[in-house]
């Protein structure tokens, strides 16, 4: 009887062994709920590593609990700390973009902390020069736009409460009385509402903006993190490693090729923003398109959702054309028609193809059904994530689909030689 419970298993774990695990996890559990200390999430990461740790060597799930584990503990921990962490966050990002570039600098005999001050000047060098000479007059247009919105809502509430207004849909057969209710009802609740949030939008940005300029300290604390990480970043590679307890070949193969492609596909979406808002600022300018470089920034910042991000371009560029400066509207949205359709077609058909490849190429269907789910349930976020996480679950599948025809194939092999024998 002995002998039979030692090989019974909970998760890998003897039962005479798993039973009172069970039982103190449960022990605690009420402990926590009654003292209310369950509130802590500390509290119970540290419980569930303190169960779990012993056991990791012995059980394949107790090692993937306690790698969960320390997943929704680090996640967390970023959420609770929040601004805090978020230069650090953002210097990690930015070395393991860099990464690739660095090591090729390696290769070509320069010392890792030498490519990495090198390739952080010439990013800061860049910066500054954009902060002289694009930041003042984009922060003036943006502005400008500020206040002809203002003063748009302001003229457009006139018009809304004028009698020309009330003759003109009593002109088309709409009676006195409906009119009103209409105006009052209907149209000024809704545009003022429409308008207000614009406005709020607006303002916010500015706002925003500012609040970054303010930011002196993260400016200076940004590059000497990503100094730091850039340079220790293979020892930190291995740190992790060991952290996640990979020791399966294939299992390294596979996040190392997760990483590529979020390297890729990322590094490149950076990349495409910043060309596309340069480009169509310039050739914006060129054909004196109202606020040039506000439409172009955005523009480039729009690229990243695929389908969109474009269609959301022309209609922000149309408005402004049309709004801004009706004399010359049908010229300005002929412009702006071109400009958009031309970077968008010249990137998505010509450029990300040849930089991409087939790593994260994904079917039509299957690209906007991934934007669609994404949008719905991360919003905006969703819409910039949804790419690279769907190519990366079609990678997971290809590899299921690959190992199970492999499985299938050697069974029948297997079969076939029996029958054969």
């Amino acid at each position: 009887m002995n002998n039979d419970s030692e090989h019974q298993a909970i998760f890998g774990i003897p039962i005479n062994v798993g039973i009172p695990i069970v039982l103190a996890a449960i022990t605690c559990m009420t402990f926590l709920v009654l003292t209310e200390l369950v509130s802590s999430p500390l509290i119970l990461f540290l419980i569930a590593f303190f169960i779990i740790y012993p056991y990791r060597q012995r059980s394949f799930i107790a090692r993937r609990i306690l790698q969960l584990n320390w997943a929704l503990f680090i996640l967390w921990m970023l959420m609770d700390l929040n601004s805090a962490v978020l230069p650090f966050v953002f210097s990690f990002i930015l070395a393991f973009l860099l990464d690739p570039i660095i090591n090729a600098m390696e290769r070509l005999k320069f010392k890792r902390w030498l490519a990495s001050m090198i390739m952080l000047g010439i990013i800061g060098g860049i910066l500054a020069t954009v902060a002289i000479f694009v930041f003042p007059s984009a922060y003036a247009q943006l502005d400008q736009v500020t206040k002809e919105v203002s003063r748009f809502v302001v003229q457009t509430t006139k018009y809304l409460e004028s009698r020309q207004f009330y003759s003109m849909l009593q002109s088309i057969g709409i009676p006195k009385e409906t009119v009103k209710q209409l105006v009052q009802d209907q149209l000024m609740p809704k545009a003022e509402t429409l308008f207000s949030s614009v406005m709020d939008a607006l303002f916010a940005l500015l706002t925003n903006i500012s609040l970054i300029a303010a930011q002196v300290l993260n400016l200076i604390l940004i590059p000497i993190i990503t100094f730091y990480f850039l340079k220790d970043l293979p020892t930190l590679k291995s740190f992790l490693r060991k952290i996640l307890g990979i020791k399966n070949p294939e299992a390294l193969s596979m996040l190392e090729r997760v990483s590529d492609i979020l390297k890729i596909y990322v590094g490149w979406q950076v990349i495409a923003v910043i060309w596309i808002g340069a480009v169509a600022s310039l050739l914006l300018s060129i054909f004196n398109i109202p606020y040039a470089i506000v439409l172009g920034v955005m523009f480039g910042l729009l690229n990243p959702i695929p389908f969109f991000g474009s269609i959301a371009s022309m209609i922000i560029g149309i408005i402004v054309a049309i709004f801004v400066d009706p004399e010359h509207a049908l010229n300005h949205v002929i412009a702006i028609s071109l400009i958009v359709n031309g970077l968008h077609f010249l990137n998505a058909y010509v450029i990300e193809p040849r930089v991409l490849g087939s790593r994260v190429g994904l079917h039509p269907v299957l690209l906007l059904a991934s934007i669609f789910v994404f949008g719905h349930f991360f919003g905006f976020i969703g819409l910039l994530i949804a790419v690279p996480t769907t190519a990366i679950l079609m990678m997971f599948f290809r590899e299921w689909e690959h190992a199970l025809h492999t499985s299938v194939n050697a069974d029948a092999q297997v079969l076939q030689s029996k029958q054969q024998e």
